[in-house]
């Protein structure tokens, strides 16, 4: 009997990539409209629209007269869209940001009568274990991936179930564009001939490519095909049927599909651009952890423009936007998104404040009493930095600007005068107790100062970091243990995909510390090296200290890392995932350098990670604002702090064997900028860098002018062990760190 081959026809959309968004929306108009009339002329049974939504709106906004037709194609089967809002990365954007890619996705699909769906993640580099928990979350019970699977790990099954969810392994990708090739039988053969070693007597085959035409007369041609061979069938038909017919008896228990032997997952994308990666850091904790969580505890009415926000952040995590593997013109796009998000979110905070000062009439001042809304998953935040017109007492000033005041935005019938500039003082203060996710009315406290600073160190009561011999030691007073820390740099001949380590790591030398301020509350040590400033910053009572870090890189081609030196060799790091942790295994002599050059057709494997905002080591942790990769070597825990290429693809890459794009110049790939970046060191497990990321987040809003009235209510009861990600269509995101449950409540 011939093996069944249900094939779908498809084109993968990526909205912005070699060419920039409006360049392909315009291809997008001339595929679509032959998709559509395809359809209309039942040349095709059914066309998949890659899993999304966007591509959709945009073609819509366009052709506006084809909404008929594109409802009635969907309302038949013949046409599938969603349930992501954008093909988005799953390793670099966090949960709340994954679960509101669907929540769109899926809003804007039902709208057109889609009514099953299909987690379809045909392209993105690596599959994360959240985007899994994502879909379980929201229903969807099937999926298809490519990138990341070692067939070993599944059984040698492209067929297995994951979190409760039926996934199938596209074996040989979703790129196939040989059917509209001439005389291509005998490649069409060697292809399937590769799926079915891994399929039973039913295999899934894609037809299509990137930004690709719809294969004209495809009913025609895969009847004169099925003429000729003789081992299979293939029924033009589509995913869903594929799903209904195939077996789904393996249960797989890996975490992450991350596997590089069988093709490529690409791992320089987690630190090419990192400029941006911060950015979006930004966006999305204080979207996700302070303006949503406070809209939503204040019952507020600002959901559609919280949405709006979302729609604008997301179009970023197109995956070769977030990625940082686009042309110039792509990135300088994302720039202004991000910059719209930011003015968005800083808007909308100063309103939200706003809101709850008038509500409670907060507005004269009070030297010695604050309000803190402790949005963060731990008790009694001890220190707090905030803004205010006024300078507090027993309060640490940082800095003073001229700027309007944001009370002259709470009264709709005041406008702001040349006399109304004001100074506004950025302070940190040492507060009386207060409790998660409440509200309470605060002292500030008379400090007793804890720190100690001299031109060579900084210490409190439980972290220290010293100089000695022109190195630098960091010091866990509870073990005594010491651990060595440098900086190291590396010329780099890779792209924007895959780091290409030329000659040896070199140490940069540090040229000097010095005192910068030492203070009641916070002091700051400054280590000088060349074209970078670390200013080693630590207060009474953190048990972290943490770097803030200024680059000014002038040099090209080449990857800057932050390098901690652990006492015993790393067999096992954990980091966090965009939900919840991920243990992996390492093997911590493989170096890269011994491999090279990658043989065809493969990509070398590397020591190189990706993490959401935190990774452990041999009781290490370190944290980072927007950081994304780490790399183990030996006993070395390092941290990307900037990778510079000059090329989306290059074609003499040593790392891996054939282009995995366009070799297309990126100068600002280069990243000849200044680079501000936040990274915390400290020790403990990973429950511990939990407690310690929301303190290094500063995930708290602090109101000013309370009077003399005390204000204290709960914004929400947490149980023990539990921890809150956000807020998702007005229910908590929920992660145990006890039995690793995440739900939606």
């Amino acid at each position: 009997m011939k093996k069944k081959v249900y094939a779908y026809l498809h084109t993968h959309w990526d909205i912005e990539w070699y060419r920039d968004k409006e360049d392909f929306t315009l291809r997008l108009l001339e595929v679509f409209d032959v998709v559509l009339d395809e359809l209309k002329k039942n040349n095709a049974p059914f066309f998949y629209f890659d899993g999304q939504t966007a591509a959709l709106l945009d073609y819509l906004k366009y052709r506006p007269e084809k909404l008929q037709e594109v409802l009635y194609f969907i309302k038949n089967n013949k046409l599938a869209i969603g349930p992501f809002y954008i093909s988005a990365d799953s390793y670099l954007i966090n949960f709340c940001a994954m679960l509101k890619n669907l929540d769109l996705g899926l809003k804007i699909s039902k709208e057109f009568n889609q009514k099953e769906f299909i987690g379809y993640m045909s392209d993105i580099f690596g599959v994360s274990n959240s985007i899994f928990e994502a879909l379980k979350l929201k229903n969807i019970d099937k999926a298809l991936i490519w990138r990341g699977v070692n067939p070993k790990k599944i059984k040698n099954n492209c067929n297995f179930i994951k979190n409760s969810i039926k996934t199938t392994w596209l074996i040989q990708g979703y790129f196939n564009d040989f059917f509209h090739q001439k005389n291509s039988l005998e490649n069409i053969k060697k292809y399937l001939d590769k799926i079915a070693k891994y399929s039973d007597n039913t295999l899934l085959l894609p037809i299509g490519a990137d930004h690709f035409g719809i294969l004209k007369d495809a009913n025609k041609k895969i009847k004169e095909i099925n003429s000729k061979l003789k081992d299979y069938e293939i029924i033009l038909s589509n995913p869903f049927e594929y799903f209904s017919q195939a077996k789904y008896s393996n249960t797989t228990n890996q975490t992450e599909f991350l596997d590089n032997s069988n093709t490529y997952i690409l791992q320089g994308v987690y630190s090419a651009r990192i400029y941006q990666k911060i950015k979006n850091h930004k966006i999305q904790n204080t979207l996700s952890r302070i303006v949503e969580p406070l809209d939503y505890y204040f019952k507020s009415k600002y959901k559609n423009y919280i949405e709006e926000i979302y729609k604008t952040l997301l179009l970023n995590h197109a995956h070769d936007g977030i990625y940082g593997c686009s042309i110039d013109e792509v990135h300088k796009t994302i720039d202004a998104r991000q910059e719209k998000c930011l003015l968005m979110i800083n808007a909308l905070l100063k309103r939200l404040i706003g809101d709850f000062k008038t509500k409670h009439n907060l507005i004269s001042p009070s030297t010695n009493k604050i309000g803190i809304f402790n949005l963060s998953n731990n008790d009694n935040i001890k220190t707090v930095k905030f803004n205010s017109p006024y300078l507090l007492k027993n309060t640490q000033l940082i800095e003073t600007k001229e700027c309007f005041c944001d009370e002259l935005l709470y009264d709709i019938y005041k406008i702001p005068v040349t006399e109304d500039i004001t100074k506004i003082y950025t302070q940190i203060a040492e507060i009386s107790p207060n409790k998660k996710f409440e509200y309470t009315t605060v002292k500030i406290k008379k400090p007793i100062k804890k720190t100690k600073l001299t031109a060579t160190s900084i210490e409190n009561d439980y972290i220290k970091l010293e100089i000695k011999d022109e190195k630098i030691y960091i010091v866990d007073k509870k073990t005594l243990k010491n651990y060595s820390l440098n900086l190291s740099d590396t010329e780099d001949a890779g792209d924007s995909y895959n780091y290409s380590p030329k000659g040896q790591r070199k140490l940069i030398k540090l040229n000097e510390s010095k005192i910068l301020n030492d203070n009641i509350i916070e002091s700051t040590l400054l280590l000088n090296f060349k074209d970078i400033k670390i200013y080693a910053i630590l207060n009474n009572f953190a048990k972290f200290i943490k770097f803030k870090i200024e680059i000014n890189n002038k040099t090209k081609n080449h990857k800057l890392q932050l390098v901690l030196n652990l006492n015993n060799n790393i067999k096992q790091t954990i980091n966090d995932d965009a939900v919840g942790i991920i243990k992996r295994k390492i093997d911590y002599n493989y170096n890269i350098q011994n491999f090279m050059p990658a043989l065809r057709p493969f990509e070398l494997k590397t020591n190189t990670y990706p993490m959401q905002n935190f990774v452990c080591a041999n009781n290490a942790i370190v944290l980072t604002k927007g950081l994304n990769e780490y790399e183990i070597y030996q006993n070395e825990l390092r941290i990307c702090l900037l990778r510079a290429f000059s090329t989306i693809s290059n074609p003499k890459n040593k790392t891996r064997a054939i282009p995995a794009g366009p070799d297309l110049k990126t100068p600002e790939g280069q990243c000849i900028r200044n680079i501000t970046e936040e990274i915390a060191l400290s020790f403990g497990n990973y429950k511990e860098a939990y407690k310690y990321l929301d303190e290094f987040e500063e995930n708290y809003t602090i109101i000013y002018g309370q009077n003399d009235k005390d204000l204290n209510f709960k914004l929400d009861e947490v149980k023990k062990g539990e921890f809150i990600y956000g807020i998702n269509e007005g229910k908590k995101i929920i992660y145990n760190l006890k039995n690793k449950n995440i739900s939606l409540i």
